[in-house]
């Protein structure tokens, strides 16, 4: 599969995660640039700034603290109407819960739902899902 997303951004309170996640994008050459947020506070924060760069797709993670996922995805009317409009979500989280990924799919941005530890097959799932018109 030759295309790649321009703009990605990661949001997870783990480090560990965070490496996991950008190694796996880079080495199945996903993105053309990642940027990496340790709290939903520090990306709602960056994508409020004027002439902020709209990401095509953001991986949100559900569980982290003071905003969790759901918080960040109830904020998305605050954020550039480009980035309501155009940036998808893929949420990767822990939880398997049918719940959460019930309510996670009631939002349009989002569009895919991962249980963590990503894998390659992920990756190529979602490279085959949003490339495949182009194809």
């Amino acid at each position: 599969m030759e295309g790649k997303v321009d703009n990605t951004i990661l949001i997870d309170d783990s480090e560990i995660d965070l490496f996991i996640q950008r190694r796996f994008l880079e080495v199945y050459a996903f993105t053309r640039n990642i940027i990496t947020y340790k709290s939903a506070q520090e990306a709602i924060d960056a994508l409020q700034q004027p002439n902020v760069t709209v990401p095509d797709i953001i991986f949100l993670d559900l569980n982290m603290p003071n905003i969790d996922g759901f918080g960040f995805l109830q904020s998305l009317h605050s954020l550039a109407p480009g980035i309501q409009e155009n940036t998808r979500i893929i949420v990767l989280t822990s939880s398997n819960n049918k719940k959460d990924k019930d309510e996670a799919f009631k939002y349009r941005n989002v569009v895919h739902y991962i249980t963590k530890p990503i894998k390659q097959s992920d990756i190529e799932h979602l490279k085959e899902m949003l490339f495949r018109k182009s194809a």
